[in-house]
């Protein structure tokens, strides 16, 4: 009888098959895990761009409210040309403004930097924007992430405040300008 060698038909896989295989699945990982890094990145600049505008966005309402003409609360709110009317405003240093809303029974319409006025304080400290109300000794941060303010004079009725934010690499700058307090 003729036996026939089952064995003879089939090839094995060599060592030499088996490193080419795996050598080729190593640098398709490596390929894959490069495209997966590179798809969340946009995500995270994203990220990192909505939370500046938001700091942004926090720091201009707050300099909107102060530089509104009169100091939000019961008398500044009627919008009346006496009590809590924004007076003046101070850059004694680097990274700060000093704002003076008149106060007292009987406000003179003068800038005091004291009591009875209240000044308000914006200052930049330790990448942050700190708003301080000497009056009442309270303070809270504004926002985050400043790396810078000036504050500059552009005529005698406008000023100009520039804030740069910057986090992870990402810089956003705005600019208010605020006329300044009639006497």
């Amino acid at each position: 009888m003729n036996r026939i060698n089952r064995r003879s038909g089939k090839k094995g896989i060599t060592l030499l098959e088996v490193t080419v295989v795996s050598g080729l699945m190593a640098v398709l990982a490596m390929m894959l895990s490069s495209a997966w890094i590179g798809i969340g990145r946009p995500t995270v600049d994203v990220i990192v761009r909505s939370g500046l505008f938001q700091e942004m966005d926090t720091a201009v309402s707050a300099f909107s409210q102060d530089l509104g003409g009169s100091l939000a609360g019961p008398d500044g709110r009627l919008g009346g040309k006496t009590k809590d009317r924004w007076v003046g405003w101070l850059k004694p240093a680097e990274g700060q403004l000093w704002l003076c809303f008149d106060g007292g029974t009987e406000p003179d319409g003068e800038p005091d930097w004291g009591p009875p006025d209240t000044v308000i304080v914006y200052q930049a400290d330790s990448n942050s924007l700190v708003r301080w109300n000497q009056n009442t000794d309270t303070t809270f941060t504004v926002a985050k992430n400043l790396e810078e303010m000036n504050i500059t004079e552009v005529s005698s009725e406008m000023i100009s405040i520039t804030l740069t934010f910057e986090h992870r690499g990402t810089t956003r700058s705005c600019t208010l300008l605020a006329r300044t307090p009639e006497n």
